[in-house]
């Protein structure tokens, strides 16, 4: 049928000529390689490989064929004059042998014996090499804290200091990266403390945690992730594999110090991660000086959450006694400390993510102080012997809703509230004469909350409402025995003092992206109620009671347009913005108010040199009133010798700021290095008028429209080097200012502030059983009066630390801390601490602790303002010993 077809089309020589010259090729050689492969034995080998080369010493392989059961067989591809034939398999030696080959259509029969390879024993070879420290992941850097952390440290806030790029605050517990502040600590990926994540860092067991991940462009709306130009930062705890779904730890530590007296230090922590829900929970008790929670009673310093909401807060007229010194608060800080904190992030719903934290604390705080004042120029000394117990208890809760209402929207309801209550008892002598007992009770009430919804126009822009209420409330009242002195004749027993504040603000923002522009604008309105009210309580004050009476109401409405664009063109990245303010004050039954439309610009410029060095510089200038504080126009007496007032004002400050700096973060050479100038000028300014009497001083407060300018340079430089094996910090920071004040009826004096600290800090990460650490900083403040003497305090401290693991178990931690407050009186402070650690197993450790061994008992501090030089000389805790056990789960 084939060739009948071909004939009708007369096709039978084109099918000849397709045979000739397609199928020619595959006829015009026929070499053959066959052959069998066997053992020594004479048994056929199941498989073995049956390799063709054109050369003994090359690695390309011409053909190939696989022998099985003993068998092989190949048609060779071309035509060839010799070849190397490669025959191996498993457990054989490989034999080659070579072939010759003179006929094209030779078939060449080839059998091959193999040999059992010989069993060689080899030496097992143990590769160790060090995992990287971290890993970097676009706009995230992931660190592996094993490879930060060594015996001395306990909790993850101990690791992250270590940790380059992360700085932490060794008082309030802040962090920072690359000079940022943190927003968030999340555990997880979950925002489980919200702003107070001190209580996390401060508390989690750093054995549990296996990475922590630092993350740049942080948003914690996902709607405006890409939209918003956000420079946040955050960070997130990742935790080790078997101790997600339950872990924790428990320590217990006792024992006495040198007056016999028990010390305590309980702590206990338990995590609860699962699908739905993250939950941590602390205990804490202590009289050993350790702070573990977010709020300072012992130097009075703000916590982050109260940073945050310094604004929406009122002022406390009448002060707590500071205890804070030069010291860490773990020497100095006399407490009886007891904290405990809940903190839970759930989805109820699949929409919904909600977090609540509730915390407790309760504190009593001892202070014995000699408080010594020279008045230069005016041949008097003042002293204060104070002996004090403030025992603060404080209640707060934080809730923290997120429902997706949709795809493209967002709703969020925020609550903060807390209660507190501090009672201050002291007793005090005044100049070696007088004595006094006073109570001070102050109760602040604190409630804010937060309305948040937000809507995604598409991808490139969406809209942001937003609202706040907040009410705070804030009375004290500070009472002697005997009776507060105004004149020889006039007493009275009690201080009042009362401040409320309230604030509700509206805000509706546009925000949005355009190429490599992305820009914000808002508007909004904030209204402000400050009502303050004080008075004096007792005998014989009927005469002058109006004199010591402020009773007042200060408005304050702001009505703001603002925008910012951010350009980000290659390597520049330029940020102008504004706010136009039109401002209204008033207070309430006088007739002082003040209107007034404000231009605050701003103007921030980066320009990044390479992946690693950039170079920023911010230019702005605002507008503000001055606190409310400032207008109290009577006396308040705010301690036994000292009362305030003002000449009340509803004047404007007006400041211009400015900083240039140069930054390297180069984490793949460990180097860190930023150094910065700025300057500031403030255009009016309060300044102080100060009377001062043997038993009685007096500051008033005035507005004056003089300039104050602030200027100076930091610097810091990190760098871990390899042929050392360790990592040295340097930091700087020089600032100079001006300032005016008038004393005990002096014409105006112009002051001149200069301060000057240097820091120096050795990390040893030697492979080895042994490391130091040592860091010392050195401080000079200079003051001087136009005209007048210079008064310089130069100040000196070292702290050295030896870390050993003489045994796999065992770990050796002991430090030596040197104090020189005052370089030209000589007199320092040396205290020397050790602590022992065992190791059970993974569940148990042992610790003995053994603080100020050398015992001391009290320290002087020298500090310095332009007319005066005050002496203080306070009782420290004395020397101490801990049997410490730790059971981990």
């Amino acid at each position: 049928m084939k060739f009948q077809f071909l004939e009708k089309y007369n096709l039978k020589g084109a099918y000849t000529m397709f045979l000739v010259f397609f199928l020619f090729p595959f006829f015009a050689f026929s070499q053959t390689l066959t052959g069998s492969i066997v053992s020594e034995t004479g048994g056929r080998i199941p498989f073995a490989n049956v390799i063709i080369k054109e050369s003994a010493n090359t690695e390309k392989i011409s053909e190939f064929t696989l022998a099985k059961n003993g068998i092989y067989s190949i048609s060779l591809k071309k035509a060839y004059q010799k070849i190397f034939v490669v025959v191996n398999a498993t457990n054989y030696e490989t034999v080659v042998k070579e072939v010759q080959v003179t006929d094209k259509n030779e078939k060449i029969s080839l059998d091959f014996t193999l040999k059992k390879e010989k069993v060689r024993e080899i030496q097992e070879v143990i590769i160790k090499q060090k995992k990287d420290a971290f890993e970097v992941k676009e706009d995230t850097v992931v660190y592996d804290v094993s490879r930060y952390k060594d015996p001395s440290d306990r909790k993850i806030q101990d690791v992250l200091r270590k940790m380059p790029g992360i700085t932490v605050n060794d008082k309030t517990g802040e962090i920072k990266y690359k000079g940022k502040p943190v927003e968030a600590v999340k555990l997880e990926g979950d925002d489980l403390f919200g702003t107070n994540y001190t209580i996390g860092t401060k508390n989690i067991n750093v054995d549990i945690v296996e990475k922590v991940e630092a993350i740049e462009n942080y948003s914690d709306n996902p709607l405006l992730k890409g939209i918003e130009s956000s420079d946040k930062v955050a960070l997130n705890l990742k935790i080790k594999k078997g101790k997600i779904d339950f872990s924790g730890n428990i320590d217990w530590a006792s024992g006495f110090n040198a007056d016999s007296k028990q010390m305590q230090a309980i702590n206990a922590n338990l995590l609860q991660v699962a699908k739905n829900y993250k939950s941590f929970l602390n205990f804490s008790y202590n009289n050993i000086g350790v702070n573990q929670s977010p709020y300072d009673y012992f130097s009075n310093g703000l916590s982050i959450d109260q940073q945050k909401d310094s604004n929406y807060s009122a002022n406390k007229v009448i002060p707590d006694n500071s205890f804070g010194s030069f010291l860490d608060d773990n020497r100095a800080n006399r407490n009886n400390a007891f904290f405990s904190s809940y903190n839970l992030i759930f989805k109820a719903v699949k929409k919904n993510s909600t977090r609540v934290n509730i915390s407790y604390l309760k504190d009593k705080l001892i202070q014995d102080v000699y408080n010594e004042n020279i008045i230069l120029g005016e041949n008097l000394t003042l002293s204060d012997s104070y002996n004090t117990r403030k025992t603060p208890e404080l209640y707060r809760v934080e809730i923290d809703s997120k429902t997706n209402t949709s795809k493209k929207s967002l709703l969020e309801y925020k609550l903060a509230a807390y209660n507190e209550n501090t009672k201050q008892y002291s007793s005090i002598v005044q100049n070696g004469v007088k004595n006094y007992e006073t109570d001070l009770l102050t109760k602040n009430n604190f409630f804010k909350q937060t309305l948040q919804f937000t809507y995604k126009l598409n991808e490139k822009s969406a809209l942001q409402f937003n609202t706040n209420y907040s009410w705070n409330n804030l009375p004290q009242s500070i009472t002697s025995f005997p009776d507060f002195s105004i004149t020889d004749d006039e007493q009275f027993k009690t201080q009042f003092s009362n401040f409320k504040k309230s604030i509700l603000d509206f805000q509706l923002l546009f925000l949005g992206k355009h190429k490599n522009v992305k820009y914000l604008f808002s508007i909004g309105s904030i209204n402000e109620s400050n009502k303050y009210n004080s008075r004096i309580e007792g005998t014989n004050i009927k005469s002058f009671e109006n004199t010591y009476l402020n009773q007042f109401t200060n408005n304050r409405s702001s009505y703001y347009f603002s925008g910012q664009i951010n350009y980000n063109f290659s390597k520049f990245y330029i940020q102008p913005s504004y706010n136009l303010v039109y401002q209204k004050q008033n207070i309430e039954a006088t007739n002082i108010e003040k209107n007034k439309l404000l231009f605050e610009p701003k103007l921030y410029l980066k320009y990044k040199i390479n992946d690693t060095s950039l170079i920023n510089g911010i230019v702005s200038y605002s507008q503000k009133p001055f606190s409310e504080d400032k207008l109290i126009m009577n006396p308040v007496f705010i301690s036994n010798r000292n009362v305030i007032s003002n000449v009340t004002s509803l004047e404007i400050q007006k400041t211009f700021n400015s900083r240039l700096s140069y930054v390297i973060n180069d984490l793949y050479k460990q180097l860190n290095f930023n150094l910065g100038v700025y300057y500031t000028n403030d255009k009016g300014n309060y300044f102080s008028e100060i009377n001062i009497a043997p038993y009685l001083t007096s500051y008033k407060y005035f507005y004056s429209p003089n300039t104050r300018n602030i200027y100076g340079l930091d610097f810091s430089y990190d760098k871990y080097f390899s042929f050392l094996d360790s990592v040295i910090k340097l930091g700087s920071n020089v600032s100079f200012s001006n300032y005016e004040n008038i004393v005990n009826s002096s014409q105006i004096r112009k002051i001149n502030s200069n301060s000057i600290t240097n820091d120096f800090s050795w990390r040893t990460v030697f492979d080895l059983k042994i490391n130091f650490e040592n860091k010392f900083t050195y401080n000079i403040n200079t003051i001087k009066v136009e005209e007048g003497e210079k008064n310089i305090l130069k100040s000196f401290n070292n702290s050295f630390k030896i870390i050993a693991k003489p045994f796999r178990k065992v770990s050796l931690i002991s430090g030596m801390d040197y104090f020189l407050p005052n370089i030209d009186k000589k007199t320092n402070y040396i205290f020397i601490d050790s602590t022992i650690k065992y190791t059970v197993n993974r569940s148990w450790e042992l610790s003995f602790f053994a603080k100020n061994l050398l015992n001391k008992r009290n320290i002087t501090e020298i500090d310095i303002n332009d007319y005066s030089i005050n002496t203080t000389n306070a009782q420290i805790i004395p020397r101490y010993f801990l049997l410490n056990i730790t059971y981990n789960f």
